[in-house]
């Protein structure tokens, strides 16, 4: 998974509201072990993007790693230039 795709230069800055008002309820579904690989595969997503990870609380990002392996971040790669 490349890190940082979704950028100010690409995406609309009101996209951000959209993704991360999704991550309370996503958070309450896995909780509950409901879709848990779909959720976990889009904590990974938003937290390789910073654009979308720095609008997020340390709480909220500590939780949804808390789903993930430790070592999560092995999958991510640069953008090749």
């Amino acid at each position: 998974m490349y890190k940082n795709v979704i950028t100010s230069e690409n995406t609309d800055d009101s996209h951000k509201e959209v993704i991360t008002s999704q991550i309370p309820e996503q958070l309450t579904q896995i909780g509950a072990d409901e879709n848990v690989e779909g959720i976990k595969d889009h904590f990974k997503w938003v937290l390789a993007n910073d654009f979308y990870k720095d609008e997020l609380s340390a709480e909220q990002i500590t939780e949804m790693e808390s789903y993930l392996p430790s070592d999560y971040q092995d999958e991510y790669e640069d953008l090749p230039e």
